[in-house]
């Protein structure tokens, strides 16, 4: 996973994106805006955020 993270952070952030994890159960992933930390999608799992940025 820690491979898979890596590089899913290098490509939202080339699209001026994050990845950030939930601090509590159950732990969703969310994709912000990397300007204002605006949230853009939530994903239970980090390949529902590459399929979106896959878009």
């Amino acid at each position: 996973m820690a491979a898979q993270l890596h590089e899913l952070t290098g490509r939202a952030t080339r699209a001026g994106y994050h990845p950030v994890r939930g601090s509590s159960a159950p732990y969703v992933w969310e994709l912000v805006d990397a300007e204002d930390g605006a949230p853009i999608l939530s994903a239970s799992r980090l390949e529902q955020i590459e399929q979106w940025l896959d878009s």
